[in-house]
């Protein structure tokens, strides 16, 4: 694969263009990014981004919802969207030949969806069903609940998927005034890589957004120094309790996102990590232990997520304490180190064999206002990470801030919790 940057151009509507020129492939990975998410919503609106979402889906004056799934089938392409909590994204990976269909085509659903209040009930419907088979899997739901215990008030603690009851009261006209104020020029990316040639790509989007309103840019001066540190269990009857621990994090585009890579590798992050092998292979009281990290714009958390049975979650918990004071107390081995800068490196390497890859690293760089680099400068700045970024970075993070847990089980509120040795 090249290792290139990838080309920028900013119309004169204000929307950007990102594309990648990827020789070896025939196929193009097409996104459209808005810059919008859940954390941009107050507590009256929380869902409306997700619901709208599959609402561009529904038709547009010109297409009907069956008219776009059945264009995307002709040209054997695939056609998806997500939300996330600062960005919302419709994405297609296509033949270069048809490139220019799927181009118009979802242009003219993320810019002019039909919004018809027939749709509106329908998928209301849908994503009610979405809210609940979420709340039917613990192992998904628990990473929620972390969150609203870390959040608090903060928007950042919304639910992605919504609020049932924001859902059931969504009209047409909030929706439109929803909608208006966030597709506009200022907030919308396109990223594409694969078969794309740049100057084209952008003669595309431009010709498809010359009356598109400029509109306001998405403000984000609402960070939390830090996350909230609390504790609560969620009695549900389930087979297995499913835990999770979180602590404060790094913003997006921290300067010392690469040690903190290195450190929740070493962590959670790999068959070698210290929890698989404390609490999985020596333990045997789990299928499922790892960590993660969750970063934004101006603020960021950490997690480690378990599930075990319920008479063995308050061992699980002790047991992911010891491990944390472990790197506190006696910090890394030099081997655990390269071993980890070896298997970021390697995931790095391969996920950008994959266009799909290639373009959302180049979206969602964008959207963090960081600098792009190539895949060899990133492979620098990794191997470039020492013992003390590692030690600084668990400071700020697990080692400096408290912790909150979140617990779904048969479990009864007081029989598990966090020693606060941390």
């Amino acid at each position: 694969m090249p290792d290139r940057l990838p080309l920028k151009t900013e119309l004169d509507s204000g929307v950007r263009v990102l594309s990648e020129f990827i020789p070896e492939v025939r196929s193009v990975s097409l996104g459209i990014w808005i810059d919008t998410g859940s954390r941009d919503e107050d507590d009256r609106e929380v869902g409306l981004t997700h619901l709208l979402e599959h609402l561009l889906f529904k038709g547009t004056p010109r297409m009907n919802a069956k008219e776009i799934a059945e264009a995307f089938d002709h040209m054997g392409a695939d056609l998806n969207a997500a939300t996330g909590k600062e960005h919302t994204s419709v994405y297609s990976r296509v033949l270069e030949e048809y490139l220019a269909r799927a181009v118009e085509i979802i242009f003219d659903m993320v810019l002019d969806p039909l919004l018809d209040p027939k749709d509106i009930d329908s998928e209301r419907q849908v994503v009610l069903e979405e809210i609940a088979m979420h709340l039917d899997s613990p192992d998904e739901l628990v990473h929620d609940y972390l969150a609203m215990l870390m959040w608090g008030e903060h928007p950042a603690g919304h639910m992605v998927l919504g609020d049932t009851n924001v859902i059931r009261a969504a009209e047409r006209d909030s929706l439109a005034k929803f909608y208006k104020d966030r597709y506009v020029a200022s907030r919308i990316l396109v990223a594409a890589a694969g078969a794309v040639e740049h100057d084209r790509l952008c003669e595309m989007i431009r010709a498809r957004t010359g009356s598109i309103t400029t509109g306001a840019p998405a403000v984000r001066d609402d960070s939390l120094e830090k996350p909230l540190s609390r504790s609560m269990v969620f009695y549900k009857d389930t087979e297995q309790a499913n835990i999770c621990v979180g602590s404060k994090g790094l913003r997006r585009g921290h300067p010392d996102r690469f040690a903190f890579a290195v450190l929740d590798n070493i962590l959670g992050g790999s068959m070698s990590s210290r929890l698989f092998q404390k609490i999985r292979e020596e333990q045997g009281l789990a299928y499922s232990i790892y960590s993660y990290t969750g970063m934004m714009l101006g603020m960021g958390m950490v997690g480690i997520f378990c599930g075990t049975h319920p008479s063995q979650a308050q061992k699980v918990i002790e047991l992911t304490e010891e491990v944390l004071l472990g790197i506190k107390e006696d910090g890394l081995k030099p081997d655990e180190v390269e071993r980890a800068k070896n298997h970021i490196k390697g995931s790095l390497l391969i996920s950008m064999e994959d266009s799909g890859n290639r373009m959302s690293r180049m979206a969602k760089t964008e959207l963090a206002e960081s600098d792009h680099l190539t895949v060899d400068e990133i492979v620098e700045r990794v191997e470039s990470v020492d013992s003390g970024d590692i030690d600084r970075v668990f400071e700020e993070t697990w080692g400096g801030s408290g912790a909150s847990l979140a617990v779904i089980g048969p479990i009864e509120e007081g029989s598990v919790g966090l020693s606060g040795r941390m």
